[in-house]
């Protein structure tokens, strides 16, 4: 029988490759009349995600559970230039892995499940939750039990590129740096007002970052940045903090 790994070590120990990019172009993000930078009107920091709260949260079931492991492709990635290239290798790299992770701690916590008042939910693209006004996340986590396109998407998610945005804007004294900062901040804003939805999270081909609305009046958290190509024991990587997303998006508290 092939050697299994605690979930932890599934989490911790992988990460994808830098990605490689090619012939980018610059330029700004996604715009609409319904949500725009001045929307966010405070960032607070949201230090308590870190990898010790998820392994006070989580710790005994991440090592106790077992699970097949799945080492990250070892052949160079691709380049990408665009956003639909960089959704393409999240979806080689990432969102299955984190679709596993998620069955698995949820087989783990099956019995503990009313206790402690989760509900399992599912990683997916943005259309498996219902779209309210037709508008379209990247990402959704949905209940498992949700027809597709029903469920509400607890925590949306949204895919940029890092030439477009990057989380050290935030600081930026550069006036186009920190605009598109909170650009995409009040686009994730939006969608989590939409479907009512305290947490969502900006992911980068460089970085993920988890944001949590404090607010309906445009007050967010944003946790310290997760490096892409972060790993090992000890270290919160891209899906350690997506799958512990996917858990706080399984709690009785994910709407606001």
């Amino acid at each position: 029988m092939a050697a299994t790994q605690s979930l932890l070590a599934y989490l911790e120990t992988e990460a994808p490759q830098r990605l490689p990019t090619h012939n980018t172009v610059t330029g700004p993000n996604t715009t609409n009349t319904n949500y725009e930078y001045r929307d966010i009107t405070q960032i607070s920091a949201w230090p308590e995600f870190n990898y010790n709260l998820i392994l006070q949260q989580y710790g005994t079931e991440l090592n106790a559970c077992q699970i097949m492991p799945d080492p990250m492709p070892t052949s160079p990635p691709r380049a990408i230039r665009d956003e639909p290239l960089f959704h393409a290798r999240f979806c080689e790299y990432i969102l299955p892995r984190i679709r596993r992770a998620l069955r698995r701690g949820f087989e783990q916590l099956r019995l503990q499940l009313p206790a402690r008042q989760l509900t399992p939910v599912a990683f997916d693209g943005g259309t498996a939750a219902d779209l309210v006004l037709n508008y379209k996340p990247d990402t959704a986590f949905v209940d498992v039990n949700s027809s597709v396109g029903e469920g509400k998407n607890r925590c949306p998610g949204d895919l940029k590129v890092s030439w477009k945005w990057k989380s050290e804007w935030q600081a930026s004294l550069d006036y186009g740096r920190a605009k598109e900062y909170s650009q995409v901040l009040s686009q994730v804003n939006f969608y989590m007002k939409q479907n009512g939805a305290r947490y969502s999270f900006i992911i980068t081909d460089t970085e993920l970052v988890p944001v949590k609305r404090l607010s309906g009046n445009g007050h967010v958290a944003v946790a310290t940045a997760i490096p892409w190509t972060q790993r090992g024991p000890g270290q919160l990587t891209v899906l350690l903090g997506l799958w512990y997303l996917g858990m706080l998006a399984a709690s009785s508290n994910w709407e606001l």
